[in-house]
């Protein structure tokens, strides 16, 4: 891995490194959970921070670390080519999108959902990846989705183990550990048929009205604009908005996207609550980025983190292929290695945080 110029060493917890050794937190969090970084609070919202610690069940947010945050807010995302065994790839498309566009669709003078002054945050879709893991690199990156059967890190070791079964989802976002600048965020979907003992699909784009509940020994589905539009708000550097009362429906962070638990027929976390709103206007204030802002990833884009150009398997080790724009951005840093990432778990209608270990290595150039 190359040590840039001009980057100062990060301290990352007790010790103090090179930026050629320094590694990365890793945050890994899911749809409609507890999630395992702490948050820097404004208003009811919560962000997500550098020095984070578990938010379990109603755990309040903790003002500690630099909130997590893209410098270049010029975002792209991927949705791996394989896509779900329970809808089309054009209708994953479409709820991915959807799903995303929420938070661009706001007025933020206003502060409602619809056109007017829009947060400096720009969302762009790319062709679909070939990336089932989540990693960062210096040789090219991808912000991937990918859906996963089976519900396991392609990468972990033998004696890791899988992602927690009962979580709907996971997004791992990697950061910066001094200054909180978001570098790559992964969205990993769990895929496998949901059961007594595991989460996961069958997924929809469900109707305004709600998914249908099904029944105990045939689920029905859980809607992706929900799980996906809230997986985004972690994208974003956003963690979960801690309510006065969780037992009150009236309660704004209650009714918040970034709420921590949901029913698995509800539509609601696709509509951005006021709180929601409040979260994405300030921490990405209305400014001058528009649709023609280049959206490549550091490092350059490289949409297959899979085989190289020969077609070969890429070991999860390995290096990666030249990246698209020919090489990395000098003032970015040069790699990362993980730490354990925090993920979760759906407990009748609520989803809880579970620690899960997950390991992603940077390939070296």
């Amino acid at each position: 891995m190359h040590s840039f110029p001009g980057f100062a060493p990060w301290q990352s917890r007790a010790q103090v490194m090179p930026v050629s050794r320094l590694p990365l937190r890793v945050v890994a969090v899911g749809m409609a959970l507890v999630a395992g970084f702490s948050a820097a609070r404004a208003s009811a919202y919560c962000r997500m921070t550098t020095q984070g610690e578990p938010q379990v069940g109603e755990a309040r947010c903790v003002e500690r670390g630099a909130p997590l945050v893209w410098k270049d807010p010029c975002l792209s995302y991927a949705i791996d080519y394989r896509g779900s065994v329970y809808m089309d790839y054009a209708e994953i498309e479409a709820a991915v999108d959807a799903s995303f566009a929420a938070w661009r669709n706001v007025d933020c003078d206003a502060r409602v959902v619809g056109s007017g002054n829009p947060p400096n945050v720009i969302f762009r879709p790319l062709q679909p990846s070939t990336c089932q893991r989540s990693e960062y690199n210096t040789t090219g990156n991808v912000n991937t989705i990918a859906f996963l059967d089976p519900w396991e890190n392609p990468c972990r070791d033998e004696d890791d183990p899988p992602y927690e079964p009962l979580a709907f989802a996971v997004t791992i976002v990697w950061h910066n550990t001094t200054t909180g600048e978001i570098l790559d965020a992964d969205m990993m979907i769990n895929d496998q048929l949901a059961s007594r003992l595991n989460a996961g699909g069958p997924y929809d784009d469900c109707p305004d009205t709600g998914c249908p509940a099904g029944n105990p020994g045939a689920l029905g589905p859980a809607d992706l604009r929900s799980i996906v539009t809230h997986e985004a708000g972690h994208f974003i550097g956003i963690g979960h908005c801690s309510p006065e009362d969780p037992e009150d429906p009236n309660d704004p962070c209650v009714q918040a996207t970034m709420f921590y638990r949901n029913e698995r027929s509800s539509v609601d976390k696709r509509t951005l609550a006021l709180d929601d709103i409040n979260a994405v206007c300030d921490i990405y204030p209305p400014g001058d980025l528009d649709t023609s802002c280049d959206p490549t990833p550091m490092g350059g884009l490289l949409l297959n983190c899979e085989t190289d150009a020969d077609g070969n398997p890429l070991a999860c080790d390995g290096p990666g292929a030249a990246p698209s724009n020919g090489g990395c951005s000098a003032y970015r840093t040069a790699g990362a290695s993980s730490v354990p990432p925090w993920s979760t778990a759906l407990i009748a209608l609520l989803l809880w945080v579970m620690v899960a270990r997950q390991r992603s290595r940077p390939r070296g150039v």
